[in-house]
């Protein structure tokens, strides 16, 4: 009798995983990358059109969280977009997935930095100020910037500069 009742909750309680919880754990799921696609979308959208002053052009990602970019209402190639729309579009990116793990990923020790390599390749000087506005409205504590473009050095806190002679690099602040 005490094994038929044992196997009756065993029964009971693997029919609730199969039945039940897969599916609620599955809609949990489904439900917050929704919201976190619904987040990386609109960030990535805002960032971008804050890089690019292009009424034409808009990009939004599609459901497996890559690129696309659309001109006058028609999809284009990411190829097609100038050196500065590229490059506008790689940090709208990489900003938006930034912030995104940073709201689900709470505790990360590296929350408030930011490395970013040569952000500004091919920017025109409108683009380099706007950049300085996003570096603004992303108010993290450490921003780090490698960059060759010596505009930025107007709107940073501090300069390092690295120069390579004869296999030596020197440092100057």
């Amino acid at each position: 009798n005490e094994l038929i009742t044992r196997k009756t909750k065993i029964t009971s309680l693997h029919s609730w995983v199969n039945d039940d919880l897969i599916s609620i754990v599955s809609n949990i799921e489904r439900s917050i990358m929704m919201k976190v696609h619904h987040d990386f979308s609109t960030l990535f959208e805002k960032w971008f059109s804050t890089l690019v002053d292009a009424e034409n052009i808009n990009v939004k990602l599609d459901e497996e969280f890559t690129p696309v970019v659309e001109q006058d209402g028609f999809r284009i190639d990411f190829e097609c977009l100038s050196g500065g729309e590229k490059t506008a579009a790689s940090l709208a990116y990489r900003l938006s997935l930034n912030q995104v793990i940073n709201h689900v990923m709470g505790n990360l020790n590296t929350k408030d930095l930011i490395i970013l390599d040569e952000p500004t390749d091919g920017f025109s000087e409108d683009q380099i100020d706007r950049m300085r506005n996003v570096l603004e409205e992303l108010n993290l504590k450490q921003i780090i910037i490698v960059s060759h473009e010596s505009k930025i050095e107007s709107f940073v806190q501090n300069v390092i500069k690295l120069n390579k002679r004869n296999h030596v690099t020197e440092i100057t602040y």
